[in-house]
């Protein structure tokens, strides 16, 4: 059966995740792409989320020890206010890495943790 113009497309595509159990599993990594909107602007500058695995352990980059330290405390909450908005995760990994969204910024606190090469002679 053919069916025309976009939101039938978009009908099938909903009806056939659903079907096979892929509405939570997309709903699971919007979270990586919503991050900054689910946890706020404070969590949201010292982490950057990185995977949502199909157990629904959300893994979470963090830039120091301390903050990390924190989370971990915060988890349980961090949990339920993602589920009140409708994104369900079992656990949060939290891990110390990278920031990528450092690297955009010139702040004084993020240039004193980066060199830079080819500058002041280094």
């Amino acid at each position: 059966m053919r069916r025309k113009g976009t939101g039938a497309v978009a009908e099938i595509l909903k009806e056939y995740f659903g079907r096979h159990g892929l509405m939570r599993r997309i709903g699971q990594a919007s979270i990586v792409n919503e991050w900054a909107e689910l946890v706020g602007d404070q969590v949201a500058r010292v982490t950057e989320p990185d995977s949502v695995n199909a157990s629904g352990t959300l893994r979470v980059r963090v830039r120091s020890a301390a903050w990390m330290q924190e989370l971990q405390l915060m988890s349980p909450t961090i949990i339920e206010e993602l589920a009140r908005k409708g994104k369900r995760v079992k656990r949060i990994h939290w891990m110390l890495g990278t920031i990528e969204q450092e690297a955009g910024r010139g702040t004084k606190e993020n240039a004193s943790h980066r060199r830079q090469p080819g500058r002041n002679g280094a």
